[in-house]
């Protein structure tokens, strides 16, 4: 008893190039690895009340390639001057609020520094030699829980769905040549 159609699956298998299952693993990975930066800047955007443009630029991936199948997600966790968030002035009294995006600052200005960058300015209380600093938001805190969560959780429930798809896709590719 001959099954039907074995004859074309043979051949639509040995048809199937070396390095498609891998190339399918490597899109899949780099694909669940872009997902986990898009939710994970947008997390962090929602908590910090900042752009999430401002906080997606923060982080970059080094893609999985056929030979290498490891993508790797670098973020910048440094803490995000005020200045990247377009600023207003409320007042040019001493005591005067500078607004920047959805954050307000008391006794705040803007000042060109030695190094020729603008920043925002704020005078810190307590602090006697230097009694002026850069108006930053911190990030490192909300980036790192978010980041850690979120790459967790997405490559559990999307890495089986984007390999399956991604091997199908390798496999339509082959058999059409």
């Amino acid at each position: 008893m001959a099954i039907k159609g074995l004859d074309q699956a043979i051949d639509n298998l040995s048809r199937v190039r070396k390095n498609a299952i891998p190339a399918a693993s490597a899109m899949a990975i780099n694909r669940v690895a872009t997902t986990a930066i898009n939710q994970s800047s947008s997390q962090v955007a929602r908590e910090t009340k900042v752009r999430r443009k401002l906080v997606k630029e923060r982080s970059r991936l080094k893609r999985a390639t056929v030979r290498n199948p490891n993508a790797r997600i670098i973020v910048n966790r440094g803490d995000l001057p005020v200045i990247k968030l377009g600023i207003r002035m409320l007042g040019r009294r001493p005591n005067s609020i500078l607004k920047a995006g959805q954050h307000r600052y008391q006794r705040a200005f803007i000042q060109r520094l030695k190094n020729g960058r603008w920043h925002v300015m704020q005078r810190v209380a307590g602090k006697n030699r230097y009694p002026i600093d850069v108006v930053k938001i911190p990030m490192a805190a909300p980036l790192k829980q978010a980041f850690d969560e979120n790459v967790d959780r997405i490559r559990r429930e999307r890495l089986p769905k984007e390999l399956a798809y991604a091997l199908k896709q390798q496999l339509r590719i082959a058999i059409k040549r």
